[in-house]
């Protein structure tokens, strides 16, 4: 191998070497020029040596020449092996897992039971996801319909494993699905993990398909429960809770802002650096405080928006200052030293309600079942004594999951207890009945459009590790023990913290609203108007109306980002609506 640098050196002498020799004999350099050339030895030797003795300069620039021209030639193929390289893997780890791999199959439903078992407990291998073509993309409904069990993929961010319970033979299932950028759902092959339960088709037969007939009264009766096929009707609406009011909002807001002065603070109302309020008169209020003032910004925009929505289940809120230079703070100096508040940070103030109590899932929303349509209401309104005796036992999937099912339990619901055997008392069960649902179908709708995570996403989240917490108390839900108003909790992670993890977590929030096609009226009524009269400057101008100066210099506004995401969440509701008037 020749040392370029050495060669180029030598070059540089023998040039400076030859330049003096060259001024003083030109014309016997001229002549010896013309014999090297004219030189018939010369042009017929083939010997390179001679023809470097006679013209080193020559041969050190032809060596030069040659070792360019192979460094050269070495990097283009150093490229096109790189570059063979990448395209090769590209092939070896995308092309084959996806069109080279064979595709399973599910287990036929004749297959013995020794067989069934052994898929059962039949590990899943490195390439068992496959996911169908992008244009058998399903939506979330088609996707987690009966689902129970939803878990993260490790080892991929956008998939996740779904268990869920097939109604058709009783088995339950298990498979993959990918989420798409355009929100739907790529799904993978099913694997059965339990046995079929051919004995409990008929009654899912019968419970999901009743009769029409216009003649039945049950029929008739359901008018005042339903309308349009989507809407509760007005018997409900009219036995529903009040609630809280505008008046009760606006009373609040000037108490906080004006009268009220804090006395002490006292431990309680949830978190760390949370605080019972006292004032002077002996009101009470529950005191949010954290760090990051985003949380806080979801916990008062979130009231906003219910209160732009009618929703009268939360508890009124408004937003104040830490000021202990103020009367309204002077006297709490010293607990608001020991809680290690700090000055100047903005906090919000809830009515406090000591008559609360915990509240349960409904059992149209458990994992069973979970949904709740017009057919849902009117097996309501005929199977409600069979259903309620049908609770009393562990059936079904709770049984194999070995959940507790027991009506008895502290935490279910006890609006459906009846006190007689009489036709009204029948009727007066069924009603407080529908109340329930029908402030959960608020719920929902509330729940979706601010990616709450603090309620029943919690419980479906961890579900997968627990299966009794469906029967627990729903988190941050509480109900009025005289009214039975339900009353929501605890949404600080709304709108702000909730939007930046809907990709977490956006299966959840849409397993509940895709299978839910019963809504209130006056909710949908109020987002048609919030969403022509722009959600985002309504809130605002709403802020800007009800919170002092001191509060804007420390709280932002709602950001940009987040009305955006808003205003798609409230497209996505309203276009529920209307895929469930159209079924």
């Amino acid at each position: 191998m020749y040392d370029i640098k050495r060669l180029e050196a030598g070059q540089q002498k023998l040039q400076q070497a030859q330049q003096p020799l060259g001024l003083d004999l030109s014309g016997q350099q001229q002549q010896l020029t013309c014999s090297v050339i004219t030189a018939p030895e010369h042009r017929a030797n083939p010997n390179p040596s001679s023809i470097s003795q006679s013209n080193p300069s020559e041969a050190t620039h032809m060596t030069l020449l040659t070792l360019r021209r192979r460094r050269s030639l070495q990097r283009r193929a150093c490229l096109l092996s790189i570059l063979a390289a990448f395209v090769f893997g590209m092939a070896l780890g995308v092309v084959v897992p996806m069109f080279g791999l064979p595709r399973h199959q599910d287990s036929p439903p004749d297959l013995p039971e020794e067989q069934i078992q052994m898929v059962a407990v039949e590990p899943l291998s490195s390439y068992r996801v496959e996911f169908i073509k992008e244009t058998d993309e399903l939506s979330a409904e088609q996707v987690f319909r009966n689902a129970f069990h939803l878990e993260q993929d490790k080892d991929a961010p956008d998939s996740m494993v779904v268990k869920k319970l097939d109604t058709n033979d009783g088995s339950i299932k298990e498979f993959h699905v990918q989420r798409t950028a355009s929100g739907r759902y790529r799904k993978g092959p099913e694997r059965r993990l339990s046995k079929k339960m051919p004995e409990r088709v008929q009654p899912q037969e019968t419970s999901r398909s009743p009769t029409t007939s216009p003649t039945n009264p049950t029929s008739e009766h359901q008018a005042g429960f339903i309308e349009e096929d989507v809407y509760w009707g007005p018997t409900v609406e009219q036995a529903l809770p009040k609630g809280f009011a505008a008046k009760d909002q606006v009373s609040w807001e000037r108490f906080v802002g004006e009268q009220g002065r804090v006395v002490r603070l006292e431990q309680g109302c949830g978190r760390m650096q949370n605080r019972m309020v006292v004032f002077a008169d002996g009101t009470r209020a529950c005191a949010r405080y954290r760090q990051n003032t985003d949380q806080i910004q979801g916990e008062i925009f979130s009231y906003y928006l219910g209160q732009l929505l009618n929703i009268s289940n939360l508890a009124p809120s408004a937003a104040t200052v830490v000021d202990t230079s103020t009367p309204n703070w002077a006297a709490a100096l010293g607990d608001i030293t020991q809680a290690q508040w700090k000055e100047r940070r903005p906090v919000v103030l809830t009515r406090w309600l000591s008559d609360l109590e915990p509240a349960g899932i409904p059992q149209p929303f458990q994992p069973l079942e979970r949904h709740l349509n017009k057919h849902d209401v009117w097996n309501l309104t005929r199977h409600m004594q069979s259903e309620r005796q049908a609770q009393s036992q562990p059936h079904g999937l709770l049984k194999r999951l070995g959940a507790a099912s027991s009506p008895g339990s502290a935490h279910q619901s006890n609006a459906i207890e009846e006190t007689g055997t009489g036709t009204e008392t029948a009727n007066g069960a069924l009603v407080q009945r529908l109340i329930e649902l029908a402030q959960w179908s608020d719920l929902i709708v509330f729940d979706y459009l601010i990616a709450n995570l603090d309620r029943v996403v919690n419980n479906l989240y961890n579900f997968q590790w627990n299966a009794d917490i469906m029967a627990a108390p729903a988190h941050n839900l509480a109900r009025q023990s005289a009214s039975q108003l339900l009353v929501f909790l605890d949404n600080e992670s709304g709108l702000l913290h909730g939007y930046r993890l809907l990709k977490k977590y956006e299966a959840y929030h849409s397993l509940l609203l895709d299978n839910l096609c019963v809504f209130r009226r006056p909710t949908i009524d109020a987002l048609r108007r919030l969403r022509a009269a722009g959600a985002g400057r309504r809130l605002r101008d709403l802020f800007e109306r009800t919170t002092s100066a001191g509060v804007r210099d420390v709280l932002p506004s709602l950001p940009d980002k987040s009305v955006k995401i808003l205003v798609e969440r409230i497209d996505r509701v309203l276009g529920q609506v209307q895929k469930c008037q159209g079924s």
